[in-house]
């Protein structure tokens, strides 16, 4: 069984080398020796994300670096999922946010049925680590998402997520979100749709950029999300 797993980058240089060799070790231990692909999707970073990741994919075959000329986690992900086969399709973030021991558990329910299996960072045997200003945000986030949707899902951003080849099929060519609220899109058209989605705990710890300042980030990318939420209703 085929399992791709992209892995979204945009100037990762400082944590790329570390988290891609720190998930090649873990899927060498958990799955078949060729049953994965993992694919470094880069948004045209400018910097040396690029020749890492290049320098990787020579010294692994597991390994496949793959530029993508527009910036935007989502065509990133849709990009590599529609470029490479497979039976199983897996995104994580390049920050390892997620930790990787969910990742069996992940490909697991699409091997059991389910279309689509996503991490939830607020299920009762998860464990989170986040500031509480994040936390708070993130609540209220998700009971506006609830509430606005009529939904039954926990946790629509969280990045970490797996599909079964007939999403891929049906439910990609119907996105029209590039950036970050691409997954968000996802889940509630494939929810639309009727297909069957599980969600896992996981172990999530928050990073933070140094160089950015976190609580505007978080506030202004928020304020994205409720109105891209909004403009998605409408068609829904």
């Amino acid at each position: 069984m085929g399992i791709v797993i992209a892995i979204p980058a945009y100037n990762e240089e400082l944590v790329i080398e570390k988290n891609v060799n720190t998930v090649v070790d873990f899927c060498r231990q958990k799955f078949g020796e060729d049953e994965i692909k993992i694919v470094v999707a880069d948004n045209s970073s400018n910097d040396d994300t690029g020749k890492i990741v290049t320098n990787l994919s020579l010294q692994n075959k597991h390994v496949e670096y793959l530029f993508v000329d527009r910036k935007g986690k989502g065509v990133a992900i849709s990009t590599t999922w529609k470029k490479y086969d497979g039976d199983i399709y897996v995104f994580m973030d390049a920050d390892l946010a997620t930790d990787l021991s969910a990742l069996p558990v992940l490909i697991d329910e699409i091997k059991n049925g389910a279309d689509i299996s996503i991490g939830n960072r607020f299920h009762k045997k998860s464990r989170v680590r986040r500031s509480i200003f994040r936390k708070c945000i993130s609540w209220n986030y998700r009971l506006f998402l609830k509430v606005l949707f009529k939904t039954k899902i926990n946790d629509l951003p969280c990045g970490f997520k797996a599909v079964n080849k007939k999403v891929r099929d049906k439910i990609l060519p119907k996105i029209t979100e590039e950036g970050f609220f691409w997954d968000t899109e996802m889940l509630i058209l494939a929810s639309r749709r009727g297909f069957n989605i599980k969600e896992i705990p996981v172990v999530w710890s928050e990073y933070v950029d140094p160089g950015r300042d976190s609580k505007v980030s978080i506030v202004l990318t928020i304020i994205d999300y409720i109105k891209k939420s909004i403009s998605l209703r409408k068609r829904v």
